[in-house]
């Protein structure tokens, strides 16, 4: 009897035994398993965090390289840095489809970025550059300490990465074939418009480069009918004054562009978007991108 009650303890003994392993298997299993879930929920997080990390990368690189081709960038700044490549850089890389350029004819016959032939205002210098020669106006300098810059400079940088507005001041036979040998020597009649407060010099080039689009700058009631009704001008740009709705429509209308400038505060760009417009000038390159 007593052999069997041992018998009966040890028994029992291997049998709790053998259930305490078998719970010490599934826990282990089950631990085992909560760690690989564990894993592949840590993995999983961290592809989904890299794949969010690319696309945040690749989305900033796309905005980065967005170009916005209803900013016109005047001038590449308002300040006194204006005219020169430090501006126009800032206004590229804010995202500009198109920069302004304005030009004055040196006495060699080079075109500068100016917007008066009287030098005073962008170098300080009290002379006409129309009266100067390459070397002296090389030995200029502008207000914020910069070269003073050739068109010619301006298109090497950028090339055809952006469009460039070429705006006519100075509508004399010298100057408007100036631009058009140079528009022809670097071949640039598809990446250029031309603008102009002026009729003639339009009207000109119009001859010379037919489907280079040709924006009139539009400041009051003079000109307005002319320009609307006349098949060479391409759009209007009225002056932020004269932006309504209704001008907007009667220029669309007549399958024509139209544009607003020169914009400065967020109240105006805004209201040219509003608005519809095709494009505007504006002085503050990276306040529009931001909008945009």
């Amino acid at each position: 009897m007593r052999r069997k009650r041992r018998m009966g303890k040890k028994l029992l003994l291997i049998a709790v035994l053998l259930m305490l392993c078998v719970a010490a298997a599934a826990y282990l299993l089950k631990t085992v398993g909560d760690m690989k879930e564990q894993r592949e929920a840590a993995q999983a997080e961290e592809t989904a965090a890299a794949e969010q990390q690319a696309a945040e990368e690749a989305a900033a690189q796309e905005a980065a390289a967005k170009k916005f081709d209803s900013i016109y960038a005047y001038s590449g700044s308002k300040d006194k840095s204006k005219y020169t490549m430090a501006a126009y850089d800032s206004a590229v890389e804010a995202g500009c489809g198109a920069i302004v350029l304005p030009f004055v004819v040196s006495q060699d016959g080079t075109l500068i970025v100016a917007d008066d032939d009287f030098a005073q205002d962008l170098t300080g210098y009290s002379g006409y550059f129309s009266g100067m020669t390459d070397g002296q106006i090389e030995n200029l300098q502008t207000k914020s300490g910069d070269k003073i810059l050739k068109l010619s400079d301006v298109f090497d940088k950028y090339g055809r990465d952006v469009h460039y507005i070429i705006e006519v001041k100075y509508t004399s036979a010298r100057n408007l074939m100036a631009l058009k040998e140079l528009i022809e020597k670097k071949d640039y009649a598809d990446v250029v418009s031309i603008s102009s407060a002026y009729f003639s010099g339009l009207r000109t080039l119009d001859n010379e480069f037919p489907n280079t689009p040709k924006i009139f700058l539009c400041s009051g009631e003079e000109g307005w009918a002319e320009a609307l009704n006349s098949d060479y001008i391409d759009a209007i740009s009225v002056s932020k004054d004269l932006m309504s709705d209704e001008r907007c429509k009667a220029v669309q209308d007549k399958k024509k562009k139209f544009g607003a400038g020169i914009l400065s505060s967020e109240e105006d760009i805004k209201k040219a978007k509003e608005m519809g417009a095709d494009f505007y000038f504006t002085d503050e390159a990276a306040l529009a991108a931001g909008i945009e």
